[in-house]
């Protein structure tokens, strides 16, 4: 089997869910994906290898790699993997496993319980075949088991018996509100009534054990940002798509997807025409492209919160990191990270997905500075005006920044 596989490969998986297929998957619209920062489309494609070779053709001209979904080895509630199913899928892969337009092969989106043995079957079938790109299984949000007892006995089922390349699920945090229960829950944490948004109280809860599950068992996690006006969720501000983004960074993802790109609009309509959310996608995906290098060659270590809590989030203040960082202001999540030579880091995300923010990062290591990731150049910078150990920073609506506490003096600060 390969050493190495696709997740291995210097470029940061950016996925748009939900991407071009059938007439759309054409030039034009591929290229406007790239230019927009998508490294993954996630894409519908029916029929045979020809056709599916086609469609595999105009993705890499466009620098775009395809997560297919097809129903040869979609495996829904009826699925059945007999002898003449294990053929189709065989010829299949082999004509496209070597294409460079592949990223690697959908089997399922939000499995229950009961399918998980099926799944298992599948994906060492496929790693048979290919066990060089992406086998992707999506997940409900861990807020319950989903017909098992509950939502980590899911995970640890899930992981025991099936050994994944990583664990991806989607959980679309901001929704809107009425004003009955904006009135209910106002003065919580997770309740802006100006903009009549609530933050689902389970977010960082969701994102707490899966990052969890990833560091116990040393896999990769990706997860979701909203991108589309459905249901009770609004059309997104750049804003809300940042806070998802980074608070995803924050806790260690190493994948990141929108829901969606290519349906109902939300980012590119059927003339290839693009709408203010694909200019959003462009500029943030811009920043996380800069950022990518550095975070993945860090090690999440701990993630905190300051304000108010809420389900999921630890406290700062009452952490042993307190003596070490500290962080007044307006509330912020904080991702901490180590390198390979112990320097420590800090993703400071705004704890408002429609306010800017203010803090002041205070950090107490001897004989080292502060400094500030520049997603312009993709330095780092001391801040100014410079104080390496007091330090007031400026955070758009959900925006995320990415610090060093050291580099110089000591070079280690533990």
């Amino acid at each position: 089997m390969n050493e190495q596989t696709i997740l291995d490969v210097d470029c940061f998986p950016i996925v748009g869910w939900a991407g071009p297929s059938g007439d759309m998957l054409r030039a034009d619209v591929m290229s406007g994906m790239a230019e927009a920062g998508f490294t993954v489309s996630h894409s519908g494609v029916q029929g045979s290898a020809s056709e599916v070779i086609k469609a595999l053709d105009i993705a890499a001209e466009s620098k775009i790699k395809l997560l297919l979904v097809h129903p040869a080895w979609h495996v829904g509630d009826e699925y059945r993997l007999d002898d003449a199913r294990k053929a189709e899928v065989r010829e299949l892969v082999a004509a496209v496993r070597d294409h460079p337009g592949l990223y690697g092969y959908h089997l399922r989106d939000e499995p229950r319980f009961g399918l998980l043995p099926l799944l298992a079957e599948m994906y060492a079938f496929m790693r048979e075949m290919d066990d060089y790109h992406a086998i992707y299984i999506n997940h409900f949000p861990p807020i319950e088991g989903w017909g098992a007892p509950t939502a980590e006995g899911f995970w640890r089922r899930y992981i025991d018996i099936t050994r994944p390349q990583f664990l991806s699920y989607d959980h679309y945090a901001l929704t809107v509100a009425t004003s009955a229960e904006i009135e209910a829950h106002v003065g919580e944490p997770n309740v802006f009534p100006s903009e009549k948004l609530i933050v689902k109280p389970d977010y960082f809860d969701c994102l707490e054990l899966v990052r969890n599950l990833s560091l116990a068992y040393s896999l990769p996690f990706w997860a979701f940002t909203c991108s589309v006006r459905h249901g009770p969720y609004p059309t997104p501000t750049e804003g809300h798509i940042r806070f998802q983004l980074m608070n995803n960074l924050a806790y260690g993802a190493l994948g990141l997807q929108y829901f969606t790109y290519a349906h109902d609009g939300a980012m590119v309509r059927r003339d290839g025409s693009t709408t203010p959310t694909w200019e959003i996608a462009r500029r943030v995906n811009r920043d996380v492209h800069v950022l990518a290098p550095v975070m993945r060659k860090l090690r999440n270590v701990g993630v905190f919160r300051t304000g108010s809590l809420w389900s999921g989030t630890r406290s700062l203040h009452r952490s042993h990191l307190q003596p070490l960082v500290a962080c007044e202001g307006d509330p912020v999540t904080i991702g901490f990270f180590m390198d390979n030579d112990n320097l420590l880091y800090l993703m400071v995300v705004n704890g408002n997905p429609c306010e800017w923010s203010s803090i002041t990062l205070k950090v107490n290591v001897s004989k080292e500075k502060l400094y500030v990731f520049d997603c312009s150049d993709g330095l780092f910078r001391e801040l100014w005006p410079p104080d390496p150990h007091n330090q007031m920073v400026s955070l758009a609506p959900g925006e995320g920044r990415l610090f060093r506490v050291g580099g110089e003096g000591l070079g280690q600060n533990f």
